[in-house]
């Protein structure tokens, strides 16, 4: 099935929902908020300036990266709209929740950094200094770790979520600008 979106812009990344059953399609300076057993568009959410990833929370919250503002906005999943603003450092692109922790990492692509905060609050924790362009990030919550890949340096930065310290560079050799990322949580 086609969907009309509409308007000019950049697309980044996509999200699926699936309790709710929705597709969130980042689109520019807003979300696109598609019902995915009718394949119609149920709502945007606007004022994401430079939107790029958008993670899921308890609590009917989600996350949206604005680039363009260096900010993570917080929305309210069922009204779409934005509950308030979190400093992120430059360039937020990917994001993740880790849910045993209840903690968002906005992993900001030009700041080579990570920002972690309180999803229930906002409160930011640490910025994590990744030393590349930060891009996709997982959560292994029974590990304890969160992976991100550094785009520029062909290699996976492992993140210590307990000190929010990198302890580790994997490189990933053959792969040139390693960008999506996936976890297989049982396995590790």
């Amino acid at each position: 099935t086609e969907i009309k979106i509409g308007g000019a812009g950049t697309w980044d990344y996509l999200a699926v929902d699936s309790p709710a059953k929705r597709l969130y399609v980042t689109h520019g300076t807003e979300v696109v908020v598609i019902d995915t057993t009718n394949n119609t568009i149920v709502g945007r959410i606007a004022d994401t300036p430079g939107a790029h990833g958008v993670a899921f929370g308890a609590g009917g919250r989600g996350f949206v990266t604005n680039g363009r503002e260096n900010k993570v906005a917080i929305v309210d999943l069922k009204t779409l709209t934005t509950v308030s603003k979190v400093d992120a450092g430059v360039n937020p692109d990917a994001i993740t929740y880790e849910p045993k922790s209840n903690r968002v990492y906005a992993f900001n692509h030009t700041g080579e950094s990570a920002t972690v905060f309180e999803a229930a609050t906002g409160k930011v924790l640490a910025t994590i200094p990744l030393g590349g362009l930060a891009e996709t990030g997982r959560a292994d919550t029974a590990l304890g770790r969160v992976y991100v890949n550094i785009e520029d340096k062909n290699s996976v930065a492992v993140i210590d979520m307990a000190t929010h310290k990198v302890v580790a560079n994997w490189p990933v050799a053959p792969v040139d600008e390693p960008r999506g990322m996936a976890i297989d949580e049982a396995s590790h």
